[in-house]
């Protein structure tokens, strides 16, 4: 078992330049363990007090004196943090990083050494996270997002911050195939070059060499460095609009209505008996707890929210006490759900999501959690969330785009539905109040849903995204001949499931979706999607109206007719340019009403 590991280290030595490894900053041991650190200070703290304390009530401090209690206390205190300094010192020369044109290395470790690793073409997305503490020193982390679930990312830091920028920068243009070029200025580290040592390139580093894990580390002269891309803005909300929008939830008023009402039966019994009314308060502290926490956590994670885009994707900036800038690839959005609860109908606000591969559990490897890390728009009008869904979704394969998402956010089964297959009246019995709304359609790029009458959803799956397809039916669902579809995604907060859908409509639905499966759309350039997201910010048609309105391309070849099904397919020959035949064992199989297919990797 050790033969293979220092195999592998050996292995990796060799594959990575040693001018290549890269230190973090050296305060970073202390900034990522400053919770044990002050527990431990703490801990020393109080065991301290208390033999004083003891020496004093036993008359051994005065035998000594003062002066020496005092000096043994001082030592005691250097020796503990001399300890700290040592460990942090080597833990510090123990943790690097390097960056090649196939991965990106990290390696920690003074006892238990560990490696890790991620290819640049699983990368999903690299964000740059300034945490509180770091913040005061201006250092942050890299959060790096990997395809293959929550326990591959992994988070290193920390470093200045425009040294993370700078690497962040690199990341993305050696994962978009980016030539590196050398310049004059390279990307700062923390180990300067000795005096008089000739530069090193990772192209001429010398075949072969294996560096232990303290030798070879040193900052490269010239390093291939890359400027951030441009941006531009697309919207940012104020911090009034995202306070109104928390207060307008129907959980924080109930919450709030059963507070009030608690606190005056607390007061009544405060008038009648005081030691009744104060046994009481422990009950009414967690709700208040859990909705403040609810409130503010929500705050501080989407205060200042801001999104821009850039030939990188799109840049999202947020969070008051952490702050976090990610970049979303639009390539790699596996879904998309709007959301408009009750209370924000008046307002004509909405709230957008999206769905990543690696997004899955929404934390690190640290068990920090990532707040609103899949959040496009947290609250927004209807323009900028039309605008948000265009970004990410460009065909929804319909000649009218923004009357299908009318129908998608307020249509009823009640009323003429030109896009979507609505529940059969009967289906009621099983939802006294969501039936009203349920409904599917499946054009020939996307298979959305209609959802909620309390909030009101909509889900938008790119019809290339879907992995594998089941029906699943209970015995209720058995005996008013319904079940309910199981759209297969990559894992996380949102789903494709249409339920409790006639069966007869699902197996077209399901042979529907079979062949779309045989046809693969090319995906669109980065440089192809930024230049069309200038020409539609640059249309005077988009200041005042929807970006749908201003894509020419996504209205031509849609065909508006419906099936015999009322499931709306447009044919695919109508987009031949985006259409190419795939071989069959590619195709998603459909399975037995009660069988679920495994769904297929995703490197995307």
């Amino acid at each position: 078992m050790g033969n293979s590991a220092s195999e592998h280290k050996r292995a990796v030595d060799a594959g990575v330049p040693a001018d290549q490894w890269r230190r973090l900053h050296p305060v970073s041991p202390a900034l990522n363990a400053w919770k044990a650190l002050a527990a431990l200070v703490a801990f020393l703290v109080y065991q301290n007090s208390q033999v004083i304390a003891d020496l004093y009530s036993l008359g051994v401090a005065e035998s000594l004196g003062l002066a020496t209690v005092v000096i043994i206390g001082a030592g005691s205190f250097l020796l503990v943090l001399v300890v700290i300094i040592l460990f942090s010192w080597l833990a510090w020369r123990n943790t690097t990083y390097a960056l090649t044109p196939d991965a990106l290395w990290f390696r920690k470790g003074i006892i238990f050494r560990s490696q890790r690793h991620a290819r640049l073409d699983r990368i999903q997305a690299v964000d740059v996270v300034h945490p509180v503490l770091g913040r005061l020193f201006g250092l942050g982390q890299l959060h790096v997002e990997v395809a293959g679930g929550a326990d591959s990312n992994f988070t290193f830091g920390y470093l200045r911050s425009e040294d993370l920028t700078a690497l962040r920068a690199e990341i993305l243009a050696l994962a978009a195939g980016l030539k590196a070029t050398p310049t004059p200025s390279s990307i700062p580290h923390h180990t300067p070059q000795a005096a008089g040592e000739a530069p090193t390139s990772a192209a001429h580093a010398t075949a072969g060499h294996t560096p232990g894990i303290n030798e070879g580390v040193q900052a490269p002269s010239p390093t291939p460095a890359f400027a951030e891309a441009p941006e531009r803005q697309l919207y940012q909300i104020s911090s009034g609009m995202l306070i109104e929008s928390l207060l307008r939830s129907v959980g924080v008023i109930i919450a709030a209505l059963l507070t009030l009402i608690a606190l005056g039966v607390m007061i009544g019994l405060f008038l009648w008996e005081r030691t009744v009314a104060f046994a009481a308060l422990p009950g009414l502290l967690p709700l208040v707890l859990g909705v403040g926490s609810y409130l503010w956590n929500r705050f501080v994670g989407e205060f200042n929210f801001t999104a821009a885009v850039s030939p990188d994707g799109i840049r999202i900036r947020r969070g008051l006490l952490e702050t976090r800038s990610q970049t979303i690839p639009p390539r790699r959005v596996h879904a998309v759900h709007v959301v408009q609860p009750l209370l924000w109908r008046s307002r004509d606000w909405y709230r957008v999501r999206i769905l990543q591969a690696g997004y899955a559990t929404g934390s690190d490897n640290n068990g920090s959690t990532s707040q609103a890390s899949d959040v496009l728009l947290p609250v927004g009008t209807r323009q900028q969330a039309e605008l948000a869904l265009w970004l990410v979704v460009r065909d929804l394969g319909v000649d009218d785009p923004l009357a299908f998402i009318q129908e998608a956010l307020h249509g009823v089964n009640s009323t003429h539905n030109r896009y979507f297959q609505p529940n059969r009246p009967d289906t009621r019995w099983l939802d006294w109040v969501a039936w009203k709304r349920r409904a599917v359609a499946l054009t020939n790029t996307v298979f959305a849903l209609r959802d909620g009458w309390f909030n009101r959803r909509m889900t938008i799956a790119p019809v290339e995204r879907l992995q594998s397809m089941s029906v699943h039916q209970g015995p209720l669902e058995r005996r008013y001949n319904l079940c309910s579809l199981h759209m297969e995604i990559v894992p996380g907060t949102i789903n494709a499931h249409a339920e409790h859908v006639d069966t007869a409509l699902a197996a077209d639905l399901m042979s529907e979706l079979l062949t779309l499966s045989s046809q693969r759309r090319a995906s669109e350039p980065p440089e192809k999607w930024m230049q069309r997201v200038h020409d539609a910010l640059d249309s005077e048609s988009t200041k005042s109206s929807s970006a749908y309105n201003s894509d020419e391309a996504n209205n031509s070849g849609a065909d508006s007719s419906n099936n015999e099904l009322g499931v709306h397919v447009p044919r695919a020959e109508a987009n031949p340019q985006h259409v190419e035949q795939i071989a069959p064992s590619d195709s998603v199989a459909p399975t037995s009403q009660m069988g679920t297919q495994a769904p297929r990797e995703d490197t995307q």
